[in-house]
């Protein structure tokens, strides 16, 4: 999953992405294990669950603001927390995103002009140092958000999978009708790729960590090849090397660049990476152009975040005229979206650059 930053738009098309492996091997977590003790950094809304109380059912549903899914799922889950309210069923959102974040997050209206926290009607926290995060979505290899976990009043893990496919399963469960060892069948076997993938993720960062970039790369080139839909990791190994060696970084982006010509989503996360990441000492703005320019080609110039890039871009290159141009169009193609309100703040602040040098 790509790490939030101060123009998430641009990341558009990564939702839902790959989730980071960790640098370690995690256990398994699978259906009919205990569920994992919730550690959580923040109680934002409703009551604190320090343990899950035997007898009660709680649905674990991991999210962030950034992800258009996550959001798009806030109104279902609310009214099933209303629906089941009686029923002592709990259902928590967790995020892996700063206080902060998530707290600016509930202030802002959506596209109906209602704020996320009036339509926000569960108990919310935040994770941000991820450990119950990495407790339960790596080691039962979910690798992209929303995730819905629910426990049932055994506080055994009995169903993963999609927030908006939980109704009858929670039904059931609520009922006491629901057969989870039958469903660990079914979810063993769909997972299985998933956890081949994240075995090869680990040689990724493996090979990373020490250093040898060679064999990172023939891991990760190893992972898409069987898994084509992972291509996401050949990016976030790029992010890795930029940071750590910048001049090795770019020919593999130059790579991917080639080899993605025609895939928007890796061409912008390419440019974003290059323009925006803190720990990227060395940006190359020509690299940045190249993947930027192609990726709104690719999409018509009609992706709101795709264009976000390219303000960005232009910005650091010192070409602000273009930049707020640019952004201005972006705005405009986010119109009454949740991401308007952050693509006007950019503009705001490329037109303050600007005014300055008058």
């Amino acid at each position: 999953m790509f790490m939030r930053t101060a123009s998430a738009a641009a990341l558009a098309l990564w939702i839902p992405t790959v989730v980071m492996a960790a640098e370690d091997n995690a256990a398994t977590l699978t259906i009919g294990d205990n569920a994992p003790a919730a550690e959580i950094s923040h109680w934002l809304k409703g009551e604190p669950v320090t343990t899950f109380e035997h007898g009660r059912i709680y649905v674990m549903e991991f999210w962030a603001t950034w992800c258009g899914p996550c959001r798009a799922s806030i109104p279902h889950i609310s009214e099933l927390q209303e629906q089941y309210a009686d029923y002592d069923v709990t259902f928590i959102g967790v995020s892996d995103e700063k206080l902060q974040t998530v707290v600016k997050f509930l202030t802002r209206a959506d596209s109906e002009n209602v704020l996320w926290n009036q339509k926000i009607h569960y108990t919310l926290a935040t994770d941000p140092d991820r450990s119950t995060y990495d407790a339960y979505m790596r080691p039962a290899a979910q690798l992209g958000i929303p995730t819905a976990f629910i426990v049932g009043k055994d506080s055994r893990i009995e169903w993963i999978g999609h927030p908006t496919a939980i109704d009858d399963v929670l039904a059931k469960v609520v009922r006491g009708t629901w057969d989870r060892d039958e469903f660990k069948v079914a979810f063993e076997k769909e997972v299985a790729p998933a956890r081949k993938a994240l075995r090869l993720m680990d040689a990724v960062d493996a090979a990373a960590k020490r250093g040898d970039w060679d064999a990172a790369i023939t891991a990760v080139t190893a992972l898409v090849e069987d898994q084509p839909e992972q291509a996401g990791m050949q990016t976030r190994l790029f992010r890795k090397m930029v940071r750590a060696v910048p001049a090795r970084g770019y020919v593999y982006g130059n790579t991917l660049i080639t080899e993605n010509w025609d895939d928007a989503r890796v061409l912008n996360g390419l440019a974003w990476i290059t323009v925006d990441d803190a720990q990227v000492t060395t940006r190359d703005l020509g690299f940045a152009l190249k993947a930027a320019e192609q990726a709104c080609a690719l999409t018509d110039h009609e992706n709101p975040g795709i264009l976000d890039t390219l303000a960005r871009v232009y910005f650091e290159k010192g070409e602000i005229k273009t930049a707020i141009a640019w952004q201005r169009d972006a705005l405009d193609k986010a119109g009454a979206s949740s991401m308007a309100g952050e693509l006007r703040e950019t503009l705001i602040k490329y037109e303050k650059v600007a005014a300055s040098r008058l």
